[in-house]
């Protein structure tokens, strides 16, 4: 399949269907046990749950929300309104939001925003979904598409069409469906492809959900494009037990495998040396690292804890991309170690150039997310749009084959000359990429730009906090003139911390590892920070609340 790349994800489903069921999708944990979908039986599946989807009165153009976990009836239907000739929107379901209010505001947000014909959804979720969406939505239940008996007409896709819509991660905002074409899916999938040699001989290996890009492209697109193998499982199989990651890998001879930065430090903190008894990882060539702050402590942790099991260090590949560009954007070297970057903390802030450190105080260790894929360029622009010299920090552009189409029902697309103004901050070393941080997300300390991801990972790295689950942002106070560093921290459900005892080696650790004051940290329960689907903190909402729950204890005006 790979010597002949198809235009669409529809001839890609064909192609792999025409070869059988030799290949294709195991799932782990069902219901009733792992469940292998071949190719051609996931072309059937779609079929039905096509055919079910006309049969209820989609038609082409229509968005179909999909509002299931991770299983066959969420690949049936996404690939089955596709054939239909609707555009699948992939939307978590409740527990990817925290809480089930937010749910029932962010699922009607995002059925309002592309103005959805129907919700697919489990059984169990339809009443919790009907009471969120807007009047008109119909509710559809896999089963019903299932059970559908008409023949489903032929929808030839286009590529240029809009095969479906990716929520970016709305970390600062409402998220918008970045309408992704078949085109350009498929350009990217065969970047991907080509930079790290997936083929049929590759078992693609992933818990990450299928809501978010890193998942569902990097995972089961890239896999049924290139005519690899997947294994597939929740990413609660994978919290619940770090070690089933690895048991996948050695089980199924995996080859390839993605994941977010705070999975390699989870695996490493919670992996046992029993754990790693009779483990073989030496199939797995390559173990994307992105979707996040990239910390070479977190891989070098990594390497060390299962190196004894056959991990080379060599398997470990930073990235950079974003759900406009579908997926990737650029790459470290595959099968060369990592770069790493030791720049002073102060020279970053006060003047925006990546020089080396002053003293060990002031060192920061950067990680490169390596260089543009074949056929996509990288700019850092100042202000005025000009171009920047190396190591200085600046906005991030992309151009490439596989940017996005625009923001369904929306103008704006942050796309000039060709170029996407990313909302990234980052510089280039000889054309390897280095990012560190949203643009929006900067605290401004006296003058000072400092990145919030760098204090979040250094305060989740304490005892009794919950890994991951940190916001830093500031808040004015205006009898100084300036933002201060507040911190709102989830506390770990087993730990037996004293509050004031942890706020205190909260506020130690940071300034330890970053040279900062925490003026306030406010500790909350499990669940109570606000995050995107693809676990990043939603900074500004967090903020919100902090300001919300300590205004007494703030001076002055918090707003």
């Amino acid at each position: 399949m790979t010597g002949d790349s198809p235009a669409t994800i529809l001839d890609a489903l064909a192609q792999a269907a025409a070869e059988g069921d030799a290949r294709g999708i195991t799932l782990l944990g069902q219901r009733e046990g792992d469940r292998k979908i071949g190719y051609a039986e996931l072309a059937a599946l779609a079929r039905g749950a096509g055919a079910g989807l006309v049969a209820a009165g989609a038609k082409p153009g229509d968005r179909i929300l999909v509002v299931l976990p991770t299983g066959e009836e969420f690949l049936a239907a996404f690939f089955g309104a596709m054939l239909a000739g609707a555009i699948p929107c992939p939307v978590s379901p409740p527990q990817g939001f925290g809480s089930k209010d937010t749910f029932l505001r962010r699922v009607g947000q995002l059925a309002g925003a592309v103005e959805a014909r129907a919700v697919v959804t489990q059984e169990d979720l339809a009443e919790m979904v009907a009471a969120g969406i807007p009047q008109g939505v119909e509710i559809l239940l896999p089963s019903r598409l299932a059970s559908a008996q008409d023949e489903l007409p032929a929808v030839p896709a286009d590529p240029e069409a809009t095969a479906f819509l990716q929520f970016t991660s709305g970390t600062t905002e409402v998220p918008r469906g970045a309408q992704l074409s078949h085109r350009a899916l498929a350009a990217n999938v065969r970047q991907i492809g080509e930079a790290t040699g997936i083929g049929p001989e590759s078992v693609i290996v992933s818990w990450l959900p299928l809501y978010h890009d890193m998942g569902l492209i990097g995972g089961v697109l890239t896999a049924l494009l290139r005519g690899a193998d997947l294994v597939l499982w929740s990413p609660f199989g994978f919290l619940r037990r770090p070690r089933s990651w690895l048991e996948a890998i050695d089980r199924f001879h995996g080859t390839h495998s993605p994941a977010p930065t705070f999975a390699f430090r989870y695996t490493a903190e919670k992996i046992s040396e029993e754990d790693l008894e009779g483990l073989d990882l030496s199939s797995w060539q390559v173990a994307f690292v992105g979707a996040e702050a990239i910390h070479a402590d977190a891989l070098a942790a990594f390497h060390r804890r299962l190196a004894p099991c056959g991990f080379a260090e060599t398997a470990l590949l930073p990235c950079y991309g974003l759900a406009e560009s579908c997926l990737a954007v650029t790459f470290s070297p595959c099968g060369r170690r990592f770069s790493t970057r030791a720049v002073s903390r102060r020279d970053l802030a006060e003047r925006g150039v990546a020089e080396a450190p002053r003293d060990a105080a002031d060192k920061l260790v950067l990680v490169s997310s390596g260089r543009p894929l074949p056929g996509t360029a990288v700019r850092v622009v100042g202000e005025d749009g000009a171009d920047l010299p190396d190591l200085r920090l600046g906005g991030i552009l992309v151009q490439g084959p596989a940017l996005f189409s625009g923001y369904y029902g929306l103008a704006e697309t942050g796309v000039e000359g060709g170029w996407l103004r990313t909302g990234d901050l980052g510089f280039l070393d000889e054309g390897d990429l280095y990012v560190t941080g949203r643009k929006k997300d900067l605290i401004i300390v006296r003058g000072e730009n400092h990145h919030p991801a760098e204090v979040e990972w250094v305060a989740s790295g304490v005892e009794g906090v919950r890994a991951g689950r940190v916001a830093a942002f500031g808040v004015v106070d205006p009898g100084e003139g300036t933002e201060t560093l507040c911190l709102l921290a989830e506390v770990d459900r087993r730990s037996s911390a004293d509050p004031d005892e942890l706020s205190t080696a909260i506020r130690r650790r940071v300034y330890e590892e970053t040279g900062l004051p925490v003026a306030h940290v406010e500790l909350v329960p499990p669940g109570t920070l606000p995050v995107t689907t693809s676990g990043k903190m939603q900074r500004s909402r967090a903020r919100e609340i902090f300001v919300e729950r300590a205004a007494a204890h703030l001076p002055g005006d918090t707003a």
